[in-house]
């Protein structure tokens, strides 16, 4: 799932589904652009966005914490 498609959610829905408030996911995402500010660029340019790719990580760590299926579909 894209972070486009959660802007759709509630507050409540979001951190059902992602974990974490939406608040805390955006000042992840601002610190994560710092971080990516300072980085040396080489190779080639990520092909997701840096939201999407924290929403990746934190549903990755979701599932791996639990163990099951309770991943984000799509």
């Amino acid at each position: 799932m894209r972070y486009e498609n959660l802007s759709r959610y509630t507050n409540t829905e979001f951190k059902r589904l992602v974990g974490v408030t939406r608040e805390l996911f955006d000042l992840m995402v601002d610190i994560l652009a710092l971080a990516e500010q300072q980085k040396k660029k080489s190779g080639r340019p990520h092909s997701l966005s840096l939201a999407d790719q924290l929403l990746l990580t934190l549903n990755y760590l979701r599932c791996y914490k639990r163990g099951g299926p309770t991943c984000l579909n799509n």
